[in-house]
């Protein structure tokens, strides 16, 4: 489901009646180390990613607190 204001941006709420094929479509919420990705490290502003998760209503969105990269 993407955001009606900014199309190219993922909503932060999931439709209650989604379908399977839409919820399959949306893009992985959280980076995933890959043969091609193999190293994953923290964002440098991660301790604020994390008070912001932390202190919004939990809709299962949160920021991710770290990257995946080849070097």
């Amino acid at each position: 489901m993407t955001d009606r204001r900014d199309p190219g941006r993922r909503s932060s709420v999931r439709s209650a009646s989604a379908t399977l094929a839409a919820v399959a479509s949306e893009a992985v919420p959280f980076p995933r180390t890959t043969d091609a990705t193999p190293i994953e490290t923290f964002l440098p502003d991660w301790r604020r990613r994390l008070v912001r998760n932390l202190a919004r209503r939990n809709d299962s969105r949160w920021d991710p607190l770290t990257m995946v990269h080849t070097e």
